[in-house]
């Protein structure tokens, strides 16, 4: 990022004397612009080469995309600026060149408006949809600026190869095994037909009766290799609350392909995105979720399983993964969305073949907001869970907030002098109280390494 802002620095430095000097922005537009869409493409190459992870990928193609239309605004100030003042707008805009450069500006304002954080969560489709429009945006940039097809077609023709990858991608059979609507909102979805590479990827679904063009990323639950894929989906935005609501019409239960043929057409686009952790090579696993951000948790936490059993290599004479899930939920009736796939983990991690421990905690928060408080510089407080004795699931179950940092200790302690690999996934809240412990407990002791994802309770 430094770089990135470094370059932008750099480049954009202008006396501007002259309306012209404002050029200069424009194809810093367009710069940024090629970037974004290099940046933005599902399947990456510059992802899969550098295994730079999808996420950070992401962080990029919203910063490009905001310098873009940043630039695109300060060019379009410039140039206009002196032709108010000699009364010439409508003469200008009468300039076909200068009509696509404003659709092309107008098309970058409206992306960056359905782009905020509220519109992401509340309308996603409103927002995966608006970004059609950087059509728009190319078709006006290459009108527009004379060297516009430097900068724009390189990322343009990898976005189109990315486009063919993925419709042939719709012709793969798909078969939904189960649906279980929750009623918290959550409904989890079984499929047969679809496997991943790696631990923790995403796959784009599109369900026919809910939408025929609408569709809607979620992380896999199942370890790579999979033959069958497991989704959590929370009734959030329009797309996901209309997909439960077809679950409550058709009156799902527990139900299986044996038992009842399942009216959906299901199509699945993936799998998307890698980490930047090797999590077979740390002797530590750490996961940290919050509500349905369990799922990369469960993916990675059965990969290190499978792995264990040394199926394929010998693994013989090295020391056992450590695999310790910390799953903070609102509800003690949440548990029933996982419960089924912990069980099968603890009874794995329990085969004598498996060198491997899997060590499970649930805190159960009520409808109280998990946060942190800081007593002093030195000091991190949290209302510290009390243990349930009335709970026979999978785990060790804690009602009330848990002091991470106080669990990240104890965790420290019993694997003291081993490395670990942290992938946390939930709310902000959580995620820097997890940064904060995971960073104040590396040491001589050992190193954890963080990777985050944000998803809110």
């Amino acid at each position: 990022m430094a770089i990135f802002f470094g370059l932008n620095i750099i480049f954009a430095w202008n006396r501007v004397q002259y309306s012209g000097d404002f050029n200069q922005y424009g194809y810093l537009t367009i710069a940024n612009g090629g970037l974004a869409l290099l940046f933005g493409s599902r399947n990456n190459l510059l992802s899969l080469v550098t295994r730079v992870p999808s996420t950070t990928l992401l962080m990029f193609h919203r910063w490009v995309g905001r310098a873009a239309v940043f630039y695109a605004s300060l060019h379009l100030y410039g140039e206009s600026r002196d032709w108010i003042k000699e009364g010439e707008v409508s003469t200008v805009f009468a300039n076909m060149r200068i009509q696509v450069g404003l659709m092309a500006w107008l098309s970058l304002a409206l992306i960056f408006v359905t782009s905020l954080s509220i519109m992401r969560r509340q309308q996603f489709e409103v927002f995966y949809y608006a970004h059609a429009l950087f059509i728009a945006f190319i078709i006006g940039a290459l009108i527009h600026a004379d060297h516009a097809p430097e900068f724009l077609l390189p990322g343009l023709c990898l976005w189109a190869l990315d486009r063919v990858i993925r419709f042939s991608r719709n012709f793969r059979r798909i078969q939904i095994l189960s649906v279980t609507p929750y009623a918290t909102d959550v409904m989890k979805i079984k499929i047969r037909g679809f496997k991943t590479s790696y631990p923790g990827q995403i796959a784009w679904i599109q369900i026919s009766e809910v939408s025929f063009l609408n569709w809607h990323p979620f992380t896999v639950a199942s370890a790579p290799g999979d033959d069958e894929a497991m989704f959590l989906i929370r009734g959030l935005g329009g797309y996901t609350r209309r997909v439960q609501d077809l679950a409550k019409k058709n009156n799902f239960e527990q139900a299986s392909i044996a038992e009842i043929p399942f009216p959906w057409k299901i199509r699945v686009d993936g799998p998307y995105g890698v980490s930047h952790t090797q999590w077979e090579a740390y002797p530590v696993i750490v996961l940290v979720a919050g509500g349905v951000g369990i799922t990369p948790g469960l993916s990675i936490a059965s990969h290190i399983l499978r792995h264990a059993t040394g199926t394929g290599e010998n693994i013989e004479g090295r020391p056992p993964w450590h695999v310790h899930l910390l799953w903070v939920i609102k509800d003690e009736q949440h548990v029933n969305w996982c419960q089924e796939e912990l069980q099968n983990l603890f009874a794995m991690s329990a085969s004598p073949t498996v060198q491997a421990t899997f060590d499970l905690t649930i805190a159960i928060t009520g409808s109280a907001r998990l946060e942190a408080r800081a007593a002093n510089d030195d000091e991190f407080i949290a209302l510290e869970g009390q243990t349930s004795h009335d709970y026979n699931g999978p785990g060790e179950l804690i009602r009330g907030r848990p002091n991470i940092v106080q669990w990240f200790r104890a965790l420290r302690s019993k694997r003291d002098g081993l490395d670990g690999a942290v992938n946390v996934c939930g709310p902000r809240s959580l995620i820097s109280m997890v940064r904060t412990a995971a960073a104040d407990l590396s040491g001589r002791g050992g190193i954890f390494h963080l990777e985050e994802e944000v998803f809110e309770l």
